[in-house]
């Protein structure tokens, strides 16, 4: 057996030689006409015969005249070229010529700055030639230009080897603009809004009524509930309990999350980490929050009760009563200042609010003369924790697969279509029908074995059912909201928890914010992160901002939703920190 095993390698390598010369043998005959045989080969062809004259160095042979005509034809696409850095070298300015011939190439060039490390573009092309063809693609009529190319250039980032000037990125969006406004003429998409009024004589303090539409949503808020409730902690508490714009485990609601983009839409939606992730249903989330704290805090205008001083009461009173932290100090603009002196103003406030949550956790006090001399800025993820146990996320190639196949509706292993009712996912499958692997075909079993192999479903009798409810809960949790408070869950679902951070399932990471929250906040401060943000602080900072009355005031009202954001965040974790 081990004999014969050796001699079957032996004919195997004997049989690669003889193939290998035989290439050799044509090629010596033909190098100088290569490009001439590829007029017998196919299209889906162009890359192995690519690869050929890249291996055996033909390039060298063949003339720059027939290199050209190879080029231009119809059936040569260039992205195969760029990806043969010697080939490209040695026809330098060919490949060149070949790229600014057609402006449309500016979307392959975009698309080596943005990812695609395997393309490799002549060195002759220098900065200004791209942004040259850039602009000529920008320009070009509508049909030949593609609008998420156009989002990729406005909000292109820094430090991939493309310096893309403000001009292009200002005429990228004049123009990208322009294009959505003709695709949003043409259909008739699914609309959104938000209506909310406050009512007396309600029966609850808040009501949700039906329109219908699951993007438009009616709130009714019993004013009576308000007017009779003015003391700071429960007017605070209404952003958590009536509002709800945390949930029960005080993770922010409006993050933008994985899950929530369709298939559909993420053919749609540019993606990058240099992009913060802006899906429809992040949208629709936004604006029930901007809504409802803008609603609030004008109904509160109209109790003569200030947001500023409530946000001020918290940190010089409150955290002094319930906590004994003192020298916590915060300064809110006052009434008579402008929306943009107003912004100015309470900008710098976030990060001393960081600078002094951290020197508590480090030193057991705030030393504000240490504040003062520092002059270094904290980020948002730098901002620590007083519980060391904090947020768990997901990590790891099986997290992936076996949510996957549990929760996603492109899975496929869920699809019956002997089954009348129809499910979203195959966790719904299994729990609310009675199904076995009979019901299955072949390759759906094959798909679902790791589940079963886990130990997360089990087949009995009744059919396929879930075998261990506490990690199926956790996988779930980690799938829709990307991240769970650890001390917000029983002690139970903790230890399975702490079981699958030994496995290196789960890991556990110590912060005041989520991750989604800090992009969230980063998203709206600045672009450091996020070239699509929305950059207030460097536009108050640098003088950039425009000239705009109503935007001053919605830039406002936006800053002071990231303060409530941090106020309640600071309160669950010290409150943690109490308990546990």
């Amino acid at each position: 057996m081990h004999s014969s095993k050796i001699l079957s390698c032996k004919t195997h390598i004997d049989y690669l030689k003889k193939i290998n010369a035989k290439i050799g043998k044509f090629l010596s005959i033909n190098k100088s006409v290569i490009i001439s045989k590829y007029d017998d080969a196919n299209c889906s062809e162009t890359e192995d015969f690519l690869e050929i004259i890249d291996r055996y160095k033909l390039y060298e042979e063949i003339p720059h005249a027939e290199f050209k005509r190879f080029l231009d034809m119809d059936n040569v696409p260039l992205y195969m070229v760029l990806k043969h850095k010697r080939i490209v070298d040695h026809f330098d300015d060919i490949v060149k010529g070949k790229l600014m011939s057609d402006f449309y190439n500016a979307e392959t060039i975009i698309s080596k700055f943005l990812g695609d490390k395997g393309l490799h573009l002549p060195s002759s092309l220098t900065e200004e030639d791209i942004l040259k063809l850039l602009d000529e693609y920008i320009g070009a009529d509508s049909e030949r230009v593609n609008i998420n190319v156009l989002r990729e250039i406005v909000h292109f980032p820094t430090g991939v080897g493309l310096n893309m000037t403000d001009k292009i990125k200002l005429h990228a969006k004049r123009k990208e603009k322009e294009e959505s406004e003709k695709i949003f003429s043409q259909i008739i998409g699914m609309q959104s809004s938000v209506g909310i009024r406050y009512e007396k004589d309600l029966d609850e303090p808040i009501r949700l009524d039906d329109t219908g539409n699951v993007r438009e949503v009616s709130i009714v808020v019993n004013r009576d509930w308000i007017e009779d409730n003015k003391d700071y902690p429960t007017l605070w508490n209404n952003f958590i309990h009536l509002f709800g714009i945390v949930d029960n485990n005080f993770r922010y609601t409006a993050v933008s999350k994985k899950n929530e983009v369709s298939a559909l839409e993420s053919l749609m939606i540019p993606e990058g980490n240099h992009l913060y992730r802006k899906s429809s249903t992040f949208a629709f989330k936004e604006m029930v929050v901007d809504a409802q704290i803008y609603s609030y805090i004008q109904v509160l205008n109209i109790l003569n009760i200030k947001i500023e001083d409530m946000i001020e009461w918290f940190f010089n009173n409150y955290l002094a009563i319930e906590f004994s932290i003192k020298d916590f100090i915060i300064k809110m603009p006052s009434d008579s200042t402008s929306y943009f002196e107003k912004c100015r103003t309470i900008l710098p406030e976030i990060d001393r609010l960081f600078k002094q949550y951290n020197l508590l956790i480090e030193d057991g006090e705030i030393d504000q003369e240490l504040i003062q001399i520092s002059s270094s800025s904290v980020k948002v993820k730098e901002v620590n924790s007083f519980v060391s146990n904090k947020y768990v996320y997901p990590t790891g190639e099986w997290y992936k697969t076996v949510t996957y196949l549990l929760f996603s509706d492109q899975s496929g292993i869920f699809y019956l279509p002997d089954k009348d009712k129809k499910y979203k996912n195959f966790l719904d499958l299994i729990i609310y029908d009675n199904v076995k692997k009979d019901n299955f075909k072949e390759f759906q079993i094959q798909k679902m074995k790791c589940l079963f192999d886990s130990g997360l479903v089990f087949e009995d009798e009744k059919g396929i059912r879930v075998a261990d409810n506490e990690t199926v809960y956790i996988l779930k949790e980690l799938y829709y909201e990307d991240v769970l408070n650890y001390f917000h869950y029983e002690p139970s679902v903790r230890n399975v928890i702490d079981s699958m951070v030994e496995k290196d399932i789960l890991v556990i990471e110590n912060s005041l914010l989520t991750r989604n929250e800090q992009d969230y906040i980063d998203f709206y401060l600045n672009k450091s992160k996020f070239t699509n943000g929305y950059d207030i602080r460097n536009r108050y900072l640098h003088g950039t901002n425009a000239n705009d009355k109503e935007q001053y005031e919605h830039d406002y009202y936006s800053i002071l939703k990231l303060i409530i954001i941090i106020i309640i965040k600071i309160n669950d974790d010290l409150c943690l920190s109490d308990e546990y």
